[in-house]
This record gives C-alpha cells, sequence and structure tokens, in this order.
C-alpha cells in the first residue's frame, strides 16, 4: 500500500505538530509551572520524538513499527498538558481518547488493556491538585469511558481486520478456482486429443481379459498373452518368464518367434530380470554369432506371489516400439500379472476344496467311529479290540500315518503301558512301555501337562521330549516325526495318550490330522472314564 507521508513521518509529523502547538498556548496563559519549564518539556518531547523518528529511519530498516512505550510517553504529555489547563476543568482530556483511538484497533488485547489502565492513572494523577473541584460522576463516567472506547474500537477494528482478511483469501481462492479451470481446461484438451488412442488400449486390454478367463491351462494362457503382445508391438523375439508358486524357485520360459539359441541361452541364465522394473527398461547386450541386440523388460517380481517378466528382444537394426506403445506395454503386463495369479489362486482353491472334501470325509468316519465306541460300551464288550480296529482304519486309510499307539497308565507299576497299536510289525506289544516321570520324554510329558505335543523333525529333538535308557531302545516308539495327543476327559483328567508318527515316510503331519486326533481322543477318553467308573 502506497503513503502520501510514509508511517514514521506521520507519526513524527503529529507529535511536532501537538508539541508546537502546546508551545504556542503557553505565551499566551499562565501556569503553575512558568514558561521556562514548560518549554523545557515540550521541546523534550520534541526532541525525543525527532530522536525516535530518526531512530526508525535509519536504524531499524525493514520495520514500519515504533517502540510500545511512546504511546505512554503521549498519555504522559497529555496528562502534564490537562495539569497545566485546569486539572479537573481542563476539556483536554478528550486528547486521550484521541489517542486510544489512534492506538487501540491496532495492538494486542494485552496493550489495549494497558493502555486504557495507563489513561486512567494519567488522567486521575493530572486532576489531583483539583480534586475537590470534579464532579464524581463526570470522572466516573470518563473513566468507564477509557476502557469502553478502547475495547470497542478493539472489536470493531478485529472484525475488519478478519473481513479484510476473508475478503483477501475470497480472491486468493477465486484467483486459484480461474487458474484451476485454466489448468483443468488444458488438461481436458490434452486428453481429448489422446482419447482414441487410450480407447483402442483399453479395447485390447479387455478382449485379452475376456480371452484369458475363458482358459484353465497355463500354456493356452501363454499363447493368449503373446497373441496380444504382438498386437502392440513387433518385436521379432518374445520371451514369456513365469513363477507359478512363490514357494518354489522353478521359472517356466515360453518364447515366440524361433530366437537363436544364444539369445534363448541368455534369457534363461538371467531368469526374472526383476532390475528391469513394471515400467520395462532397455539394455544392450552383445550376443555370440548374432551381433548387438536391445533387450526391452516389464519384469512383476514378488515374493508372495506369481511373478512374470515380458522380455522384447530386437536385434540391430530392428525398430524399437514408440514410448506409448512402451506403456500400452506396462498396462498389458499388469493384466497379465493379474490373470496368472488369479489362475493359481483358481488351482490353490480347487486343492483346497478338495483337501476340505476329504477333511468333511475322515470326520464322519470318526463320527461312525465314536458311534461305534458308544455301541460296545453299551453293549458291555471289550472296547480294546473295537479301538484296535478303529486305529488300523485311522493309521492306513485316514490319516496315512506309520504307527499309532494307545497308551494306558498302571499306577501300581508307575508306567504308561500300550494298549493297542497299529504299525509297530512284529515287536511284542506288552514291552511298550514307558515311566510316568521325564524319562518317559514326550509321552510322559503330554500325560503329566495334559498338552497336545508335536515335532516336525526340522530340528534335533529337544532333550525334554527323549526317551532316557533303556526306553529309548524300543523301536515302537522312536521317531523323529511324531504327535502326542492326551485323552482328557470332561472333568479335565488325562487318562492316557495317543502317539502316532510317520518314522518311514519323514513327512509332516498336517495340522488337519492332529485336530481329527484330538476330537478322536476326546471321545475315547469319554468311554474309558465312563467304563473306569463303571468297573
Amino acid at each position: 500500500m502506497e503513503y502520501w507521508v510514509p508511517p514514521r513521518a506521520q507519526r513524527f509529523l503529529v507529535r511536532s505538530v501537538f508539541a508546537i502547538g502546546v508551545f504556542l498556548w503557553t505565551l499566551f496563559t499562565r501556569h503553575p509551572l512558568g514558561v521556562a519549564g514548560v518549554r523545557i518539556i515540550v521541546l523534550g518531547y520534541l526532541a525525543f520524538s525527532a530522536a525516535v523518528y530518526l531512530w526508525d529511519q535509519f536504524g531499524r530498516r525493514g520495520s514500519s513499527g515504533e517502540k510500545e512505550f511512546l504511546v505512554y510517553l503521549d498519555i504522559l504529555f497529555v496528562g502534564f498538558l490537562i495539569y497545566l489547563t485546569g486539572g479537573s476543568d481542563s476539556e483536554f482530556y478528550l486528547l486521550l481518547y484521541f489517542i486510544l483511538a489512534l492506538r487501540a484497533p491496532f495492538v494486542k488485547w494485552t496493550r489495549v488493556l494497558s493502555i486504557s489502565a495507563g489513561s486512567t492513572v494519567v488522567y486521575i494523577t493530572s486532576i489531583l491538585s483539583t480534586w475537590n473541584h470534579a464532579y464524581w460522576f463526570d470522572l466516573v463516567i470518563r473513566g468507564c469511558l477509557f476502557w469502553f472506547l478502547a475495547l470497542l474500537l478493539r472489536i470493531i477494528a478485529r472484525r475488519s481486520i478478519e473481513e479484510r482478511e476473508r475478503a483477501e483469501r475470497l480472491a486468493r481462492e477465486l484467483a486459484a478456482t480461474h487458474d484451476e479451470v485454466r489448468r483443468y481446461t488444458a488438461a481436458l484438451e490434452k486428453a481429448n486429443a489422446i482419447g482414441e488412442k487410450r480407447l483402442a488400449e483399453i479395447t485390447i486390454l479387455h478382449e485379452f481379459l475376456l480371452d484369458a478367463r475363458e482358459v484353465d491351462d497355463y500354456e493356452k494362457l501363454y499363447d493368449i498373452v503373446f497373441k496380444y503382445v504382438r498386437r502392440i508391438s513387433d518385436a521379432p523375439w518374445i520371451f514369456l518368464l513365469n513363477r507359478r508358486n512363490p514357494e518354489r524357485g522353478q521359472v517356466v520360459v515360453r518364447s515366440w518367434g524361433n530366437p537363436p539359441a544364444p539369445v534363448v541361452k541368455l534369457i534363461r541364465s538371467d531368469g526374472l530380470y526383476p532390475e528391469f522394473g513394471c515400467e520395462g527398461l532397455e539394455r544392450e547386450v552383445d550376443l555370440p554369432d548374432a551381433g548387438k541386440a536391445v533387450i526391452l523388460g516389464f519384469a512383476h517380481c514378488h515374493e508372495n506371489r506369481s511373478s512374470v517378466t515380458l522380455i522384447l528382444v530386437f536385434p540391430e537394426g530392428q525398430v524399437k516400439p514408440e514410448k506409448e506403445k512402451t506403456g500400452v506395454l506396462s498396462a498389458f503386463m499388469h493384466s497379465v500379472e493379474s490373470e496368472l495369479e488369479l489362475h493359481r489362486l483358481g488351482k490353490r482353491l480347487v486343492a483346497s476344496n478338495e483337501s476340505l472334501s476329504e477333511s468333511n470325509s475322515h470326520l464322519m468316519r470318526l463320527q461312525e467311529f465314536q458311534l461305534e465306541l458308544s455301541r460296545a460300551f453299551l453293549s458291555h464288550r471289550e472296547i480294546g479290540p473295537v479301538i484296535q480296529g478303529i486305529q488300523e482304519i485311522m493309521a492306513k486309510e485316514l490319516f496315512e500315518l506309520d504307527r499309532l499307539n494307545l497308551f494306558m497308565p498302571n499306577w501300581g507299576t508307575g508306567m504308561l503301558e500300550c494298549k493297542t497299536s497299529v504299525g509297530i510289525e512284529n515287536y511284542p506289544q506288552d514291552e511298550i512301555k514307558v515311566p510316568m516321570d521325564d524319562r518317559g520324554g514326550a509321552i510322559s510329558r503330554a500325560f503329566r501337562d495334559g498338552k497336545t505335543i508335536y515335532f516336525d523333525g526340522n530340528k534335533p529333538v529337544p532333550p525334554e521330549y527323549r526317551l532316557a535308557e533303556p526306553y529309548s531302545r524300543i523301536p515302537a516308539i522312536r521317531s523323529r516325526i511324531f504327535v502326542i495327543v492326551p485323552l482328557l476327559s470332561h472333568e479335565g483328567k488325562v487318562v492316557g495318550v495317543i502317539g502316532a508318527d510317520r518314522k518311514y515316510t519323514h513327512r509332516p503331519i498336517p495340522s488337519e490330522t492332529i485336530n481329527l486326533l484330538e476330537f478322536f481322543a476326546r471321545h475315547v477318553a469319554m468311554v474309558l472314564s465312563i467304563q473306569m467308573i463303571r468297573d
């Protein structure tokens, strides 16, 4: 904002005119301090104001403000003038309102209150000599006006500042909106210019998705990928590398265009080319007996899902695809990655459904076994042969276990003795027994703790799971892959344990098998508990 007179000069000019007016007034009036005293005070005030102006002008460049205490100096000077002109009878107290009107609207609330308080104190001090002549009602009104005028002007100024800031903000927003509209218009024109190209790209991607969803074989899907890559690019040699299963490192390599052996060897040796990235990067290579070539790759490599890389090979002299086609190939490979992952997940879902169906079948057989156990118990038949028959079906037909043993406690000898067993061949069953203490390893530990113990054989068997001598020499219960399931009754009492292993096949025991063994163990424990109570 431009001023006719700068703010510093305005303040100095106001003070100078004010001081000169007081000085002239002293020439024609009488006052207690005398002409010389008043002149000294006026000249001192004027000189101090000039010093402040010079300091602001040359000593504090870049700031249009002035020291806070100067307003109090103005108030003191007006108070001195009130004292000289009759105290309570003087009309110069109106100058204090003038100072408040100039200062209060543009300072902080704390300064507004301090200026009001300073004006009140100075006014009361200047009229002490003529206190008896004052009317108390006038004094109260004048004092309250100091505060009311300052607060009112501050509120009005604050609202005007807020309105001004709001108007400036709206103006900025309007200008920004205009700029945004111009940018949007330019972007819209650019989008319209490339709309036909994008529509063609979307059509290719859409047709690819429709064709890919109709096949359920990887090889057919690879052929569809080559078909659409050839529609986008004129590369003479095309390679597609796919790692179908993230748990396995095997990479399937398929090619189109009958590339020479050096090119095939190079592509196979470097694998999935993760350094290319999904946006496509170029690399120039020297091929034995084939000259130079440019490789353009689009890699989508992941650790927890299937990975795929598209490689386009351009021999020396062949024209590489334009940047626009590179962008289309990048978008196309995103769709290829998604389709290959959906293909893998679909096959995994089929396998999971088959596994679930098998688990349901096993559960139904276990329910039949429970029913058979219950019938044997209710008909007062011997339960041991029934459990033996059920264990043979579970080990050989349902769960593919190498051995399955049922141990019951003999409290007289302190041993866990094998009552039924499958897969021990010709080893005497009555010699399969372990102590109930720590010497019994995982078998006795599961019996004492009432918790299932499973070990997959990937590491050495922990000491607390090992059998002590001479029980470790019993071949029917030695294995590195095993599960021990306690027989828990409804009261939480352990009545025995079931031990299963895969000593010969060396395959881990699935969690589903362990869950079904625990399900079967609970029913066996219930029947055995009731039988012990009945006996």
